[in-house]
């Protein structure tokens, strides 16, 4: 069976040749350079991840601090957040670290309506 192109279905698929033969191995300035720049990524990455880690404890706290200043029941909580009372305990008692930077966000939004 052949394809619009006229290209044979069988057989190997032709591929170009690697130009790796060709290349010279890595010379010591090129292996300087790229442990540079895995240093540099890691760094970023570190940074990067701290920030985050930051940033989702900020906003638990404001999350806990808005909970506590509200000063709901766990059923009133459980209707504003539409989520499960073991859900809305949790977040009475302070334990939601564990939830996502995003989850925590959508809690304050729908607490701030």
């Amino acid at each position: 069976m052949k394809s619009r192109d006229n290209i044979p279905t069988s057989g190997p698929i032709p591929f170009p040749k690697s130009s790796r033969a060709t290349d010279s191995p890595p010379t010591d300035e090129d292996r300087a350079i790229a442990r540079q720049h895995d240093a540099e990524i890691h760094e970023l990455c570190r940074d990067t991840t701290l920030a985050l880690q930051e940033l989702h404890h900020g906003i638990a706290n404001i999350l806990r601090h808005t909970l506590e200043k509200m000063d709901l029941d766990v059923w009133t909580l459980v209707q504003i957040l539409d989520e499960r009372p073991s859900v809305a305990r949790d977040l009475l008692d302070g334990e939601f670290y564990n939830l996502a930077t995003a989850t925590l966000i959508e809690y304050l939004e729908k607490l701030r309506r």
